[in-house]
């Protein structure tokens, strides 16, 4: 808020000690080749990073709007000191975000953008890092009646931080179901499996945040009783993070295009995303989840250890934009989103062996480096940026020659 750094990125580490937690414990309890694969949590950390990239810029934007109504459409001021505007913020915050989760998984438009976040086959804490590119807008927009019943904006960023904040944890298939008072009433990791689930039973169910209350409530709510399996109805297979968010606008349009009634091409926007126009069939085939093979493209341990690496290089750059992206000019911006954005396509393409990925990865390495030692320079001088460059150019050069990622897949780039 204003002047003031991002203190949200201080919960990045947060989530990374979480995250390696999570994978530890999974190993100990033999579990960690059934609940984990390296591609896709890369790739949803990857989904992660192009929206912390796009939310610096959109968030001021939605924000800034949110703080003019409420300055200017209020109908309620509450005197200072009084804790409604805290109460209707917090549950406020939970309420709306029930209907929007339920608008976004049964309108085209709002699926487009919100099943990015369920495009994964695995289900565990890098799950939660895999947010969509322009969610900011789709979500900021409902809670603007936040602002019209007089809730402060600092209240409703808070309110809406520490929301998304309690669902990262339910992300886990390592915590079984919690006593049944807590079940009752709070979202769990229990209850949010179902979420996730593509089988049938469990699709379009339990959409609370953090209160089941709502689904209970509204009809919504589905207790697990076997274990789901994960992903899209219609698979992505793919770790592209740019692909990710833009594959069910390219199906609808798609779609559209196929629609022989202007009805049917308008309508397909906002249809259920399981509706075809009359006359259509339907140009993507769902599997059988009980012979299905997840996505898992096969890579070699010195790739592996290449691409994590090098992930923790891209990663330390997302940390402080984050952190102080508000403040820097529109062109720093921009020119660290693409780095981020273009070092998560280069690593996500080295796992998946495309043609074109070492060049995308050099193009990478001098992207990254160079962003991150103008950023560096800006806050701390020449001296440091140009050191800063350096280092990130050489660390990545020297672990590609030391372990020569696309030598190691050469015999694989002509499948």
């Amino acid at each position: 808020m204003g002047d003031q750094p991002n203190y949200a990125a201080l919960a990045l580490p947060i989530f990374l000690a979480a995250l390696l937690t999570e994978v530890l414990v999974a190993r100990r309890r033999g579990r960690l080749r059934e609940l984990f694969s390296l591609g896709t949590a890369i790739s949803d950390i990857g989904c992660g990073a192009v929206f912390q990239a796009a939310e610096v810029l959109l968030t001021v934007a939605t924000f800034a709007a949110y703080g003019w109504i409420y300055e200017h459409a209020r109908l309620v001021t509450w005197p200072e000191g009084s804790p409604w505007p805290w109460v209707i913020g917090l549950l406020g915050v939970d309420f709306i975000y029930y209907w929007w989760h339920r608008i976004s998984h049964v309108v085209n438009v709002m699926w487009a953008v919100h099943g990015v976040h369920h495009q994964s086959e695995d289900y565990n804490l890098a799950v939660a890092l895999r947010q969509p590119l322009l969610e900011p807008v789709t979500w900021v927009m409902l809670a603007w009646t936040l602002a019209i019943l007089g809730v402060p904006t600092l209240v409703m960023v808070i309110s809406f931080g520490l929301n998304l904040f309690y669902q990262f944890w339910i992300h886990t298939e390592l915590v079984d179901k919690l006593p049944r008072p807590l079940e009752a009433v709070l979202n769990t990791p229990s209850h949010h499996r179902v979420h996730h689930g593509v089988d049938t039973e469990y699709l379009d169910r339990n959409y609370g945040g953090v209160l089941i209350l709502w689904d209970k409530l509204f009809g919504t709510f589905q207790p697990e009783k076997q274990r789901p399996h994960y992903g899209t109805t219609v698979p992505l297979r793919s770790y592209n993070p740019l692909w990710g968010n833009v594959q069910h606008l390219v199906r609808c349009w798609h779609l559209g295009r196929a629609a022989s009634r202007w009805s049917d091409k308008v309508w397909v926007w906002f249809a259920h995303p399981a509706w075809l126009p009359q006359g259509v069939t339907d140009p993507e085939t769902k599997p059988d989840r009980a012979a299905y093979d997840k996505y898992r493209p096969k890579l070699s341990r010195r790739l592996a250890t290449y691409v994590v690496l090098n992930l923790l290089l891209v990663v330390s750059l997302a940390g402080p934009f984050v952190f102080v992206g508000h403040s820097l000019s529109g062109l720093q911006i921009a020119a660290a989103a693409v780095s981020l954005i273009l070092g998560h396509v280069a690593l996500n393409a080295l796992i998946e062996d495309k043609p074109w990925a070492g060049v995308v990865d050099g193009l990478r390495i001098v992207a990254v480096a160079a962003t991150a030692g103008w950023l560096a320079s800006t806050f701390a001088g020449p001296t440091v940026g140009i050191a800063t460059a350096s280092v990130l150019v050489l660390l990545p050069l020297v672990t590609r020659l030391a372990l020569r990622p696309r030598a190691v897949t050469a015999t694989a780039t002509a499948r």
